[in-house]
């Protein structure tokens, strides 16, 4: 599966670099995220995942932060979950080491 990597530097009035956003989507748009990068802070913060609903369970999600997670390599990534999230959501962020904070 080919995936997308979209990375957008924003940088502060001094030219620095303040933060890295990077969007991640598979080739024919089934599925994507958002990968949110900060210079001074140890975690990369995950976000806007989504896998059309049709094609959920299927392996996609599974592949699309396989393919995060070896292009970033360098920090933990946190993702915030929602409460009324289904249970194997959290689960597969747990068992993937990430730091799941819920909203």
């Amino acid at each position: 599966m080919e995936f997308i990597f979209s990375e957008q530097i924003w940088k502060d009035k001094d030219g620095n670099i303040a933060s890295t956003h990077v969007v991640i989507m598979e080739r024919d748009g089934y599925a994507s995220c958002r990968l949110s990068l900060y210079p001074n802070e140890n975690v990369q913060i995950l976000s806007c995942v989504y896998v059309e609903e049709r094609l959920r369970h299927t392996g996609i999600c599974t592949e699309m932060l396989n393919a995060v997670e070896s292009q970033y390599p360098n920090r933990r990534i946190l993702v915030y979950v929602d409460e009324w999230a289904p249970d194997y959501v959290r689960n597969m962020y747990l068992q993937r080491g990430y730091v799941v904070m819920t909203n």
